[in-house]
């Protein structure tokens, strides 16, 4: 890898990384201010259904344009014009796509309500989440160009800003008498404020006049396939959550809704991922040694999350019984693996790049159908019998096998090369995993030489060298 890319990497990955521990730093510290003002943990798990619903409707509204757009925008780096066709087409076809879901949801309205909440006693949250859909779906596009050009100061205000806006609205409605609403009109609050703040500052970047109906071709080509992916990420993060609501009730909803919330923390790491990758992808994706150098961040990047994860365990349960009273401190039960997920999906997103990247995107969505089939399966099996325990695991393991067989795809395309190494700790940290859930404890001895034996194989990598191109 060069210095030049390196760089590139290290500093978006370290600024973003900075950033969500800014942005992650107030949700962290206003959530048990939060949950103390709410009269049950019930309130928490109906606000967090409302969410649910959000998250399905801009998922479907969006269509895959936002990372088809990304692909396309430096499809040419130097062609403005092509660049701003791009953009604005993509606009256009969110635009149309958000009106649509905006009616379907309000058309549905009672159907979606009895089959998420069981009672219609809550359809008033799904009429107002189709607004929040159609202000989602446009916002999404309309942010893309400040992320597209890497402008980080732009995110470091925004990011920190909007959930201040958030909580300062959450907590006002509580005063007044609001409950599960407090945190709903919040939420849309700081959507119609993102909407607004980047309209402002991205309005040059898009023109419906200049939509292209050859560039909106090669947006579907990529972001179509991309679709059932984003409805099958909704269900690894949404159908444990909709079942537990169902079988067990909303009171273990909200209680797996704030253990979720705090094994969020692992999402400094995504974030600062997620926040540096996509420039970083596809600005280097035409480079000789793309394959390797993806590879040696895949492997990297999973040594990081597989040692956080080993040392974050003797930490859970103190940090529940500092912060949380009563039932939320049942939430230690699923913080290791919810905590570990978000990795886990960082390590697949790393790999599903390259499908993208030649342009085979329903390779990606091939592995993670067969990741979310286990999922289902796994979540009535595991709920059943271990409660919001088994929801969380059933979450973790797969995304790990959809990571197995998106892993396998890429070695066969040659877009992947991994070491012995990791592939044998890989099948440790799956062994701890197991022996965390069954036997409900952590083994700090072990944990202690796993960690002291990952150092052991892997010091000399992070003493950075220059690899020429």
């Amino acid at each position: 890898m060069s210095k030049s890319r390196l760089k590139l990497f290290l500093e978006n990955f370290l600024f973003y990384g900075g950033l969500s521990m800014l942005t992650k730093a107030l949700p962290f510290i206003t959530l048990p201010i939060i949950t103390r003002m709410l009269p049950d943990a019930s309130s928490y798990g109906i606000a967090d259904m409302f969410n649910l619903v959000n998250s399905f409707g801009i998922a479907i509204a969006v269509l895959g344009m936002y990372d088809a757009i990304f692909r396309e925008f430096f499809e040419d780096k130097d062609n403005v014009e092509y660049q701003k066709k791009v953009t604005s087409t993509g606009l256009g076809i969110v635009l149309i796509s958000s009106i649509v879901m905006f009616f379907l949801t309000i058309l549905f309205n009672k159907k979606i309500t009895l089959l998420l909440f069981k009672d219609l006693e809550y359809s008033s949250l799904v009429l107002l989440s189709a607004f929040a859909i159609g202000v989602g779906g446009i916002s999404s596009i309309i942010a893309a160009p400040t992320r597209m050009r890497n402008k980080r100061k732009i995110y470091l205000y925004t990011g920190v800003g909007f959930p201040l806006i958030g909580f300062i609205a959450t907590y006002s409605l509580i005063k007044v008498g609001y409950t599960y609403k407090a945190i709903v009109y919040s939420n849309l609050i700081m959507s119609l404020t993102s909407l607004t703040v980047f309209y402002i500052l991205n309005r040059k970047d898009f023109n419906l006049k200049l939509f292209d109906k050859s560039v909106a071709k090669e947006l579907f080509k990529i972001g179509l396939p991309l679709l059932p992916t984003f409805l099958i990420y909704w269900i690894f993060n949404s159908m444990d959550r909709v079942m537990i609501n169902r079988m067990l009730g909303p009171t273990d909803l909200g209680i797996y809704s704030v253990g979720s919330k705090v094994a969020s923390i692992s999402q400094l790491v995504y974030t600062a991922f997620a926040g540096g990758w996509q420039y970083f992808a596809f600005s280097t994706m035409k480079d000789d040694d793309q394959v390797e150098l993806n590879s040696k961040i895949f492997e990297y990047l999973g040594i990081i999350s597989f040692s956080l994860f080993i040392i974050s365990q003797p930490f859970i349960k103190p940090v529940f019984n500092l912060f949380f009273e009563g039932e939320y401190r049942r939430g230690s039960e699923v913080f290791s693996y919810l905590f570990l997920s978000p990795l886990i999906l960082m390590l697949f997103q790393i790999i599903a790049n390259q499908v993208i990247v030649i342009k085979k995107s329903y390779l990606s969505t091939i592995a993670l159908s067969l990741g979310v089939v286990l999922n289902i399966g796994l979540n009535y099996i595991l709920i059943k019998n271990y409660g919001i325990k088994g929801a969380a695991l059933s979450t973790l393991l797969s995304y790990i096998l959809s990571v197995i067989i998106m892993g396998a795809i890429c070695y066969k395309y040659n877009l992947l090369k991994l070491k012995l190494r990791f592939l044998f700790l890989a099948t440790v940290l799956l062994i701890i995993i197991i022996n965390t859930f069954y036997f409900n404890r952590s083994q700090v001895l072990m944990n202690s030489f796993i960690l002291i034996f990952i150092l052991v194989l892997y010091i000399k990598d992070f003493k950075l060298k220059e690899v020429k191109k």
